[in-house]
């Protein structure tokens, strides 16, 4: 089994089982002097854990991480950075070896690989975002103080948010155990998400991302568009079903002349289209990204969900990991983008 490898200048490599000893990440291509201990992963980690509320799975884990190597004195080496979480609270005896569960992939990994992990999914499982989430957190300090990536929830079933604050921060979202930032609608979602315990049903929904402050410039105009690498690395995240570059689906019911309402011509504006949503010909504009990520209803349902150890929605935990994807892939794009810069400046006529 290959392809646990994520990114381009930077890498990411996850690797660990559900319900094995651990999980773990190893970051590679970090450069030396950055600022990193243990205590920095714990803000996203604590959002991502299971057990937080009670519209999550019930499974109780600290999420408490070891960084084995790439620090020292608390700053990076510049060389690979490994950071594991060991598995305290997995509960092997739910899973039967001969069965398999429909939305998961017990079935097409057995198919492919003739020998599994069956004991919550081993390596497909959700848990395996644990080390994604410990990626995120590191890429975010290569990138530039002044980017903001923040993830909210969009909608959960019929319950769509839509007052929603123009300067939202992760500490806002935060409000609510839904993550939704839209009160009233949050409260009709969490309504549906105890009800759906209860029942053993579960639901889908969207994850909204906006990244601010990204300089103009990142991404490449052919194969490693912004835009394709973030819905390559938000495709990789188990349950997403798809990703938009803002509204898709209603911006191509509006006619040309209503989209495209940028300014031609010439001066520091000139180009740059607001419908956009930040990314032009596969590059940056220096405006805001926004992207939409579409979740499928939670697979495990029936008396298994009913146990209380699964999620009836994974959106509110999902959006640190959605987050965490989108900082390695701008991080990465920034990465080259200041090697791109570097050709330029020591070219000589």
């Amino acid at each position: 089994m290959d392809r646990n490898t994520f990114g381009n200048l930077l890498q990411l490599t996850t690797f660990g089982e559900s319900h094995g000893p651990a999980m773990g990440a190893v970051i590679d291509g970090v450069p030396a002097g950055i600022p990193l201990k243990s205590t920095d992963l714990l803000d996203q980690m604590t959002r991502r854990r299971p057990g937080q509320s009670d519209i999550t799975t019930d499974r109780d884990e600290d999420d408490a991480p070891t960084i084995l190597s790439g620090v020292f004195e608390d700053k990076t080496l510049g060389t690979p950075i490994c950071v594991v979480v060991y598995n305290e609270d997995a509960r092997s005896k739910d899973y039967d070896p001969d069965h398999y569960r429909a939305g998961h992939a017990d079935r097409t990994w057995d198919e492919k690989f003739g020998h599994r992990d069956y004991r919550g999914g081993g390596r497909s499982s959700g848990r395996e975002t644990v080390s994604r989430v410990i990626g995120g957190v590191i890429a975010e300090k290569i990138l530039p103080d002044a980017v903001s990536i923040v993830g909210f929830t969009r909608q959960i079933g019929e319950h769509r948010a839509e007052d929603i604050p123009e300067d939202l921060d992760r500490q806002r979202v935060d409000q609510h155990k839904t993550r939704c930032p839209d009160l009233e609608v949050a409260e009709a979602i969490s309504e549906d998400l105890l009800d759906c315990k209860e029942r053993g049903d579960s639901r889908g929904g969207i994850i909204e991302t906006r990244i601010d402050g990204l300089p103009m410039g990142l991404g490449e105009p052919v194969f490693r568009k912004l835009k394709n690498t973030l819905a390559d690395a938000l495709m990789s995240i188990g349950a997403v079903v798809g990703v938009t570059i803002g509204d898709a689906p209603d911006n191509i019911a509006m006619s040309g002349f209503d989209f495209h309402d940028g300014i031609s011509g010439s001066g520091p504006r000139a180009g740059i289209s607001p419908a956009a949503n930040g990314i032009q010909g596969g590059i940056s504009n220096g405006e805001r990204i926004r992207v939409l990520t579409y979740f499928k209803p939670a697979s495990t349902t029936g008396d298994m969900s009913k146990s209380g150890r699964h999620d009836p929605c994974i959106v509110p935990r999902a959006i640190p990991v959605v987050e965490s994807m989108a900082a390695l892939v701008t991080a990465d794009h920034f990465m080259e983008f200041q090697l791109n810069r570097s050709r330029d400046l020591t070219r000589t006529e």
